[in-house]
């Protein structure tokens, strides 16, 4: 690794065109390693210029993207260069371009200059897009790049109309759903190195998850993408301390639970093997979280007849959860920065204003904000012992190493969502241990989803890139959420329930050790703290 000036490691940076020109950033603001300096060198000896930059969360890839940048103008073989990012993440991509590399760099396509950082949104809108692919550009960036997955979105048509010379896409999630995913990406980088798409279906796909001609598949995607994972480089990440918070539902919320979980059970049963046992799936979410998300979807669920304005009845009776409760009487023990995460922007509304009202700092963070407004709400969050409640889509791509401390609120059914939240805090920069909370409310679905994430898969000992290639492994047998209703919804016996979430656990072991994974770099420590028990 090279931290500042890394005597042990000078000689590969040196190796760098650019060395002359970094020197003097490294340890004033842009810190290196050597895994990174391994990609740069690779990205333009071998690969070109145009690679998929696909390290796992919180590994730097934006580093990695400007040091390339560096290189390759210290070479003299670029100079106009354009990066698209999402709107809510141009400041931040600004302020580390200037911080680390020394370049301002215009936001704006009319300002002069050499370098943009423009919104993928924008961009992709006449007259811009049209402007955009004009242009001979040397280098294009593009963050968040598995937004280009779908050929038939404006994003895919922006990026694939350009006319770039060299060409990043960065993505620590290549392939999220399927491996055609895969096809769509590689196309724009190296067109015609998988082929046709019939000939990289038959070479390749065994069904959407799964390969055949695995080796041969690695072996391509080498010529095309660099994927670095902490298990692999080393990386020294901070600790992480689990605390289990188990809460007591009121007697109305307690009512309300198993009511509906009753109704819905039987409805599954009729459903089974349906696509509309999605909506199952929501419902059974969303009562774990709070009544606040759940009463519109009950308005719509005519299909339970006059027991949905009982229900409707029932949640709009319970203003505050005594989950909510237990976040306030949480809060007044934690000092500085504290971040709250829920799916549901109803959750959060009532969340916000809740302990608002109870004299905490509290703001909202969702995927609707302006970029302004975002910078805006970072900036404040960072600037004292504030709250903020976050949703997935608001906290998608922000780095917010500054707090260690995050609430779960509740739990997605999907572990790989809840890596990415608390890759938000645990990443590159983060200075102390990470304190993560997970409520739960007792005897509910959510407290087996906790104890199968905790001590079966082990989920926060886990890192990123083990944990998605096992669950695309664990999922061939069908996507981890179904399984889970199929096991909560099918059984009415508590033991059975149980021995059919440990027999899931151990599928997870099983494909962990056939993998044969080193055991994680960092080990937290994990409580159980009651908080109305």
């Amino acid at each position: 690794m090279i931290h500042h000036l890394d005597v042990a490691n000078i000689d590969l940076i040196r190796n760098l065109t650019a060395w002359p020109q970094l020197q003097n950033r490294i340890g004033s603001g842009l810190d290196v390693h050597g895994y990174q300096i391994e990609s740069v060198l690779k990205v333009v000896n071998q690969l070109e210029g145009r690679a998929i930059l696909a390290d796992e969360v919180g590994l730097g890839k934006t580093i990695e993207a400007g040091l390339i940048i560096a290189e390759l103008k210290a070479r003299g073989v670029i100079d106009q260069v354009l990066i698209l990012v999402p709107a809510g993440l141009i400041t931040q991509w600004i302020a580390e371009l200037e911080a680390k590399f020394g370049w301002q760099a215009m936001r704006s396509p009319h300002d002069r200059g050499w370098l943009w950082v423009l919104s993928i949104d924008s961009a992709k809108r006449s007259p811009l897009s049209q402007q955009l692919q004009f242009v001979s550009w040397d280098m294009v960036i593009v963050d968040e790049a598995h937004h280009l997955k779908n050929t038939r979105t404006q994003n895919y048509e922006l990026v694939s109309g350009l006319k770039a010379k060299h060409l990043i896409l960065l993505t620590a999630t290549p392939m999220e759903n399927q491996l055609t995913e895969l096809y769509t990406l590689v196309n724009l980088v190296k067109p015609g190195l998988f082929g046709s798409y019939l000939r990289f279906y038959r070479q390749f796909i065994l069904d959407k998850r799964t390969p055949k001609n695995a080796e041969a598949l690695r072996e391509l995607l080498s010529q095309v993408m660099v994927r670095n994972q902490r298990h692999t480089v080393g990386m020294q990440f901070v600790g992480r301390e689990v605390t289990l918070w188990p809460i007591d539902l009121s007697e109305s919320e307690r009512q309300l639970y198993d009511g509906l979980t009753h109704v819905l059970r039987h409805e599954y049963r009729q459903r089974v093997g349906q696509e509309t046992v999605l909506p199952l799936i929501m419902m059974q979410r969303e009562i774990c979280s709070s009544p606040h998300c759940l009463i519109p979807t009950l308005k719509n669920a005519e299909w339970m007849g006059d027991l949905r304005h009982q229900f409707v009845s029932l949640a709009q009776s319970i203003p505050i959860t005594a989950k909510a409760q237990a976040v306030a009487q949480l809060l007044a023990h934690l000092p500085g920065q504290v971040l709250i995460f829920t799916e549901y922007r109803a959750t959060q509304n009532m969340l916000v204003e809740y302990l608002g009202s109870m004299g905490f700092l509290t703001r909202a963070f969702h995927g609707g904000l302006r970029g302004k407004d975002r910078d805006a709400l970072v900036e404040w969050f960072k600037s004292g012992p504030h709250i903020l409640v976050s949703t997935e889509a608001g906290g998608q791509g922000i780095n917010l190493q500054f707090c260690h401390q995050l609430i779960n609120f509740d739990l997605p059914w999907n572990p790989m969502r809840i890596e990415q939240r608390i890759g938000r805090v645990h990443r590159i920069g983060q200075q102390n241990p990470v304190e993560i909370y997970n409520l739960y409310t007792v005897d509910t679905v959510e407290e087996d989803i906790l104890r199968l994430l905790h001590e079966k898969i082990d989920l926060f000992r886990q890192v990123v890139g083990e944990l998605d290639v096992i669950l695309r492994h664990l999922e061939k047998r069908g996507s981890l959420e179904s399984r889970l209703l199929d096991i909560f919804f099918w059984e009415d016996d508590r033991s059975d329930i149980e021995a059919r979430l440990d027999a899931l656990g151990n599928e997870f072991i099983a494909v962990r050790h056939r993998l044969q994974w080193p055991e994680p770099i960092t080990e937290p420590t994990s409580q159980v703290s009651p908080i109305t028990r």
